[in-house]
This record gives structure tokens, sequence and C-alpha cells, in this order.
């Protein structure tokens, strides 16, 4: 089997309005294995930034302790693992503090050659790039979405309604935890996109195609994105993981 030719990029940007950034980005490889996580803390500074945080560097001490995921069984059970003690870890935190808001989004991806993983809560989106076409993951877990999915408003309505970014469920927000987990196999793909919704309420999947479409280097285009975001207003914290399958990769 010829080796994936990878090309990865992350940044995290604060924009233009926030005094902090709340929002977490990282990607981990390690020989055929990637994982993607994103993800955006609620609750103000000292809160928020913490639970987002918190996320990112549980999943970097696991995959540091020589984290192995070759099925796809074994990425769900991680994926449950990870999220259950993040949730608690999030709730104790907040506890010990006497912090009334704490929680946080968060999206991951997992990448093998055969197979990738997808898990989230809140509304940090996965997105993947397909035969010129980007196609998003996830789905929302917002107020907003749930009303849409019950036919009370339609998808024009939800993109101005004013209660958008209300999520319906986060890490941190309950013990009972609730997420989205599932897989892709045997992908045919030529990129994978994490984002925050620092990029996507500003700036139209449309234009984002068009720049992961463009001759730019993987890292020029997670910047060319922050900028749209940024020039659109950047009211939010703006966070970016863009995975590349370059020309020549092959895909199981």
């Amino acid at each position: 089997m010829i080796p994936l030719i990878w090309e990865y990029s992350y940044q995290t940007d604060i924009g233009r309005v926030r005094s902090h950034n709340e929002d977490a980005v990282q990607i981990f490889k390690r020989d055929q294995l990637l994982i993607m996580v994103a993800a955006d803390g609620m609750g103000g500074h000292a809160s928020g930034d913490v639970a987002s945080q918190m996320a990112i560097k549980f999943i970097q001490n696991e995959f540091n302790n020589g984290l192995i995921i070759n099925t796809q069984e074994a990425a769900s059970t991680w994926v449950r693992y990870v999220l259950e003690q993040v949730n608690g870890d999030i709730l104790a935190y907040a506890k010990a503090n006497d912090v009334l808001l704490m929680g946080t989004t968060l999206v991951i991806a997992i990448v093998t050659e055969t197979f990738i993983a997808i898990a989230n809560i809140g509304d940090s989106r996965a997105y993947l790039l397909a035969f010129g076409k980007l196609r998003q993951l996830t789905k929302d877990h917002t107020f907003v979405r749930e009303l849409v999915e019950m036919g009370q408003i339609t998808e024009h309505a939800a993109k101005r309604h004013p209660q958008k970014n209300v999520i319906s469920k986060a890490l941190g927000a309950n013990e009972r935890l609730e997420f989205d987990f599932f897989t892709l196999e045997h992908y045919e793909a030529s990129g994978i996109l994490l984002c925050t919704d620092g990029l996507t309420g500003l700036v139209e999947e449309q234009e984002i195609l068009t720049v992961l479409e463009n001759g730019a280097n993987t890292g020029e285009k997670v910047q060319e994105l922050i900028a749209k975001a940024n020039d659109q207003g950047g009211w939010d914290n703006i966070s970016i993981a863009l995975l590349e399958f370059k020309e020549g990769s092959a895909h199981a």
C-alpha cells in the first residue's frame, strides 16, 4: 500500500471583538494515525478557555502515552472514554471553583488509512472535502437546529435567528453525556476541515470551498480562512484544523 501523503495545519485566532480566546485546536500525528480536535469554550475568561484546554490536553496526554487506534470499535471506545473523563473533569473543576457556567464544544476526527471516525458535541463542525464539494459531516447541537428539525422554522430563518448560537449540548453542561459518533469507511476525499463557529458563523460554505480548492498550501489556506472571518467582523474566536490528502496519496 502506498503511504498516504498527509499535509495539515491548524490555527486559532482571537478575532476582532473578544478580549480573550476561549477556543483550542490541535492536530496530533504518529505513523498512519492522525487526530484532529477543535473546541470552543463557554463561560468567559478563566472558565471557557480552561474547559477547552482541558479537553485538548487530555487528548494530548492520551496520544503521547502511546495511543493506538486501528479499528472502528477501538475509536468508538476511546472517544467515549475521553468525553466521559473530560466531562467529569470540567464538572468537578466548576464545582471546586464555584463556577456557575463552564463548558466546551468538541469535535474530533480520527483519521486512519482505512476509516475516519468523527465525534462531536456542540456546534463546532467537521467537513469532508471530496470531488470538488464540501459536505458538513456533523450536526449542530443547538436550540435553533432543533427547531429546524421539528419543522418550526426554515433553514433560511435559522441563519438569522436571534438564538442561533444557543448550544443544547456541551461538555461540562450535564452529568448525562450525549454526543454523536460515526465512521466513514473506505473513504475517498481530498480534505477534512474542523472549525469552530467563529468561521462558519461569518464565512459561507461556498467561500470556504473556494479557499480550499485554490492552489495555496495547507497553512496558507487556514490563514486565508481566518482572514476572511475577520474581514466579516471577527465577532468570535476562530479556530481551524485542516488536513489535506495531496495528489499521489492512496485511499484504502
